[in-house]
């Protein structure tokens, strides 16, 4: 029996043995293609290929196009860094290059005309254009390229139609306009091709006033966006041939993307031009065919209460700065918090950050968001949106909220 024991025991200690020189199979990871070749920096060029750029490259490559097409986030900073440098580039030692720009409307031409001239300075652009009224985004973030194309002795032309125009043809469409407000529409209304119109569509369904079943709104919505391309189109060739130079067409990047746009006019109204697109790319998945060249940009801009956001995708929201005496710092947000929600709208995107300020303020309420910081979870209230700040009561410190995983407070 005790010679059984001690057999047992030494096969057992045998198959322990074996057991343990037995290697385990290495896992098999499926590895995605591989788009993007290096981890690039704020600022950096990049192939449709993936490969890295150099700025001197890119401004080489779209000195030779006819058009070149700059897509933007109208609020992001970087986006305007690589604006001003490509314009700076283009237009240096004297090169010959003309600039057009959405932000501007056609009637608002005298006064690029005067700024040409030397009578209207920087300083007083904003004003003259009635850029806060018509454009609304900030023109800090702007005003560098008008600087450079004085220096540099750049022709500037507004691009786009008068938003009131636009605004109305939204509401009442085309045959409410008078002959004087007719007399702007482009000579030729292209209208969005099948692969654009899906893309419309999905915009369409984000606001909140439309109505996805009205085909009159629907049509409508159309029509405002082919009268956009359409007549920034037909500006930039007619800008062209006044100067028999390059144009640099800065527009939202919406315009831009896959060449749907104003690129697609473009080719249309001067067949055979060369259309260089320079799209931004804001991390995530790479998309090659939304343009020829790209950026790095990461989703990022200066909001009105004062701090520098981040898009993080579905990480919520970076906060990247925080300026001193701001809605943002009197709220208690500091550098390196995340905003995870918005009044209870989780923050996927800065676009959610759009639609749950939009909300709060129909409604009269206070913006409240939801901040992770470290490990602690807090809310942080910036009041109402769109009253002066002496108008709002006193804005009480974060109060912590029960932790997701440790229901702790």
């Amino acid at each position: 029996m005790g010679h059984n024991r001690g057999l047992i025991f030494f096969l057992l200690m045998a198959l322990l043995t074996v057991g343990a020189c037995v290697k385990k199979a290495p896992e098999v990871v499926m590895h995605p293609p591989l788009d993007v070749t290096f981890l690039p920096q704020r600022g950096d060029f990049v192939s449709q290929y993936g490969n890295r750029l150099a700025a001197q490259d890119v401004v080489d490559m779209a000195a030779s196009y006819d058009y070149v097409l700059i897509g933007e986030g109208h609020r992001n900073v970087w986006d305007h860094k690589i604006q001003q440098q490509l314009l700076s580039g283009l237009s240096s030692d004297g090169k010959g290059v003309a600039l057009g720009l959405e932000m501007v409307a056609v009637d608002m031409q005298p006064v690029l005309n005067d700024f040409a001239k030397g009578l209207v300075e920087p300083e007083a652009l904003s004003e003259e254009l009635e850029w806060p009224e018509r454009w609304g985004y900030s023109f800090s973030m702007f005003k560098d390229l008008f600087v450079i194309a004085r220096r540099n002795s750049v022709p500037i032309a507004g691009l786009n139609m008068p938003s009131a125009v636009t605004r109305k043809i939204s509401r009442e469409g085309r045959e409410s306009l008078t002959e004087e407000e007719a007399a702007l529409l482009p000579a030729t209304i292209v209208p969005p091709s099948s692969e654009q119109r899906e893309t419309l569509d999905a915009v369409f369904a984000l606001h909140e006033t439309k109505d996805m079943d009205d085909p009159v709104q629907r049509e409508r919505f159309y029509l405002v966006q082919s009268l956009w391309d359409s007549k920034m189109a037909e500006e930039a060739v007619r800008l062209r041939r006044e100067f028999d130079w390059p144009v640099l067409i800065i527009a939202g990047a919406g315009h831009v993307e896959q060449e749907w746009g104003i690129a697609m006019r473009l080719r249309q109204f001067d067949p055979g031009a060369r259309v260089l697109s320079i799209m931004p790319w804001r991390g995530g998945e790479f998309d090659a065919s939304a343009g020829d060249v790209f950026f790095y940009s990461p989703d990022t801009y200066e909001s009105k209460m004062g701090a520098t956001l981040t898009g993080l995708g579905e990480g919520g929201i970076l906060v990247e700065g925080v300026k001193r005496g701001s809605r943002a710092a009197k709220a208690g947000l500091r550098p390196g918090d995340v905003l995870v929600e918005a009044s209870g709208m989780p923050l996927d995107h800065l676009y959610s950050l759009h639609v749950a300020g939009t909300k709060v303020h129909e409604v009269g309420e206070e913006l409240v968001f939801t901040v992770r910081r470290g490990t602690r979870t807090f809310v942080a209230n910036v009041g109402k949106l769109g009253v002066p700040k002496a108008k709002t009561a006193a804005v009480k410190p974060p109060v912590p909220v029960a932790d997701p995983e440790t229901k702790e407070q």
